[in-house]
């Protein structure tokens, strides 16, 4: 079954205009004139101490923003805690306390049939399960026996007196035969929105969404309440002076993502290890490179991910909590072996070790959003924005994390941001082209694609993304005549077999689909992981034998159906 619950656009970030008024802090000066504290104390606390510091974006600028409410919330967290070791600053004598206490309290405002209550008394039920699984060193969840009450309270308190920082409320609703379920995080002692979303089910789907939902809240929330800056362990060791710099010279190659710069990254990252053999992020930066040649379709996954993998395990055994680490090992598992349970786990592993490294969340994205679980996948992006609003790569992402969601014109917005920072980069052109024709933009995107292959230098994945193009506007001959092209050409590089399953998607030949994307599942084409959500095989999604190729990579059936 696909398609089978509807999502409303909500609020991962709460809305300025919700918190404006006295709550409201517009700037670092204002934040620290209210903490009493010069700006760079309080930039300090922001990294080092979880000062809860949110941010709007402008296109590819910035600008901050803090809530009275949460500081104090903040502020009680850091008197609390019992440690006695201060901050770089000097001025905090007592750590942050990383434990979050979470209140849920029974369903309020029910409007629906005794068969939707009963339902939703599921839903809370697992929905406190999965929020207790997700870290109980980070996330305490208390069932609360009564709703809260009408008007917040400083602090909020459960009835055996202990100390609740936010409440999740929920209200249902029949609706049209299905249910609406209303879901919101808010602070305990002012009420104000830190997150909400709204899920409408469809009638034929009553019967799975007590697994569904909860699943959809607990990724959320543990994003957006578990996974702030904090201080990251030193790994207690100084590297070669040498092997640094060839480290970050790969890093350089290694983010203009072409193959030039990739082959010239994995160079600097063997003479890094060859400087320094204990030097673990030189094997993470080596793992990294060899993941984007194989998804880029340079080199075939068969020829360099085990390499991939074993560098990865390399950095871990030398440094296990170094989060770059954790991170490659994860995309291995995650395109690679399709072991998307070990994969979330490392991903998760990365943003524990290092909540502010940015490629932990920018990858765990592809996974929630090959789960279908678009909101949490749009926080984990913005996560990464955040801790990097100018990276290229990110925007695009961020681009595609949308598009995945089937929201076209947003994905338009995120790669016109990253053009605007460098209008020559391939990736930003590709995907462009890709949302260009979602939008029926036919001649734009086919302007974008040719773009893309001259930035390329020629590129095999772009021109079967053009065939399908061709095919989507009514240009037959054009896409076969690139097929045709595509199946005589003996090139080093590998086939580009999903992209081409989709085009004869679009040609409406569903049997030539399903052996190309078979053999893609043979060849272990990475762009696999995007097989559910992809727009292009929408047409070919309750074919008994497309159902039979997800759940051999391993895919979950269902996914939300987009608005």
């Amino acid at each position: 079954m696909i398609n089978k619950f509807t999502t409303n656009n909500s609020n991962p970030q709460p809305s300025p205009e919700l918190w404006a008024g006295p709550d409201h802090l517009d700037s670092w000066k204002e934040i620290a004139s209210y903490l009493r504290r010069e700006i760079r104390t309080v930039q300090l606390w922001e990294k080092k101490e979880g000062l809860p510091i949110h941010r709007h974006f402008h296109k590819q600028l910035g600008s901050v923003y803090a809530l009275r409410s949460e500081l104090e919330c903040w502020k009680r967290q850091v008197s609390r805690t019992s440690s006695s070791q201060e901050t770089e600053s000097g001025d905090l004598s007592k750590r942050v306390e990383n434990r979050v206490t979470i209140g849920v309290p029974p369903l309020t405002d029910i409007t629906a049939s005794p068969q939707s209550r009963q339902l939703c008394d599921s839903i809370l039920a697992k929905t406190v399960t999965a929020l207790e699984q997700l870290n109980p060193a980070q996330l305490h969840i208390v069932s609360l026996t009564s709703p809260p009450q009408s008007e917040p309270t400083d602090p909020a308190n459960t009835s055996s007196g202990e100390t609740v920082d936010y409440l999740l409320k929920w209200r249902i609703g029949d609706n049209d035969g299905g249910l609406r379920v209303d879901a919101s995080l808010v602070l305990s002692n002012s009420g104000a929105v830190a997150w909400s979303h709204t899920y409408h089910c469809q009638p034929n789907d009553l019967e799975e969404i007590p697994d569904y939902i909860p699943e959809q809240i607990a990724q959320c929330l543990w994003l957006k309440v578990c996974s702030s800056p904090k201080l990251r362990t030193a790994a207690g060791r100084s590297e070669k002076t040498g092997a640094r710099e060839s480290y970050l010279r790969g890093r350089y190659f290694w983010n203009q993502r072409n193959e030039e710069g990739l082959r010239k990254a994995i160079h600097c990252f063997e003479s890094a290890i060859q400087e320094d053999p204990q030097f673990a992020l030189p094997y993470s930066g080596l793992a990294d490179s060899l993941n984007l040649l194989s998804f880029y379709e340079i080199v075939s996954p068969s020829e360099a991910m085990p390499s991939a993998r074993s560098a990865a395990l390399k950095a871990i055994e030398l440094d296990p909590n170094l989060a770059e680490a954790h991170a490659s090992l994860a995309d291995v598992l995650l395109h690679f072996d399709r072991d998307w349970q070990a994969a979330d786990h490392e991903y998760r592993r990365s943003i524990e070790c290092n909540p502010d490294y940015a490629l932990g969340y920018h990858w765990y994205a592809n996974l929630l959003t090959a789960r279908g679980q678009h909101e949490a996948a749009h926080i984990s992006i913005m996560h990464a924005l955040e801790i990097d609003p100018v990276s290229i790569i990110t925007l695009v992402w961020a681009g595609v994390t949308s598009h995945l969601a089937h929201q076209f014109d947003e994905a338009i917005k995120h790669y016109q941001s990253a053009l605007e920072l460098d209008p020559h980069f391939i990736w930003a052109h590709m995907y462009m082209a890709l949302a260009l024709e979602q939008t029926g933009n036919f001649k734009g995107a086919l302007r974008e694609f040719e773009t893309t292959i001259q930035l390329a230098g020629g590129s095999n994945c772009v021109k079967a993304m053009k065939a399908h193009a061709h095919a989507a506007a009514g240009d037959e001959s054009s896409a076969r005549e690139i097929l045709n092209g595509l199946k005589r050409t003996r090139s080093r590089k590998c086939m580009p077999s999903y992209d081409i399953a989709a085009t004869y998607v679009a040609l409406g030949e569903s049997n030539q689909a399903v052996e190309w994307l078979n053999r893609a599942c043979g060849e272990r084409n990475m762009k696999l992981f995007t097989l559910t959500q992809d727009p292009r095989f929408d047409p070919l999604r309750q074919s008994p034998e497309f159902m039979q190729i997800v759940e051999h990579v391993g895919l979950p059936q269902s996914s939300p159906t987009r608005g």
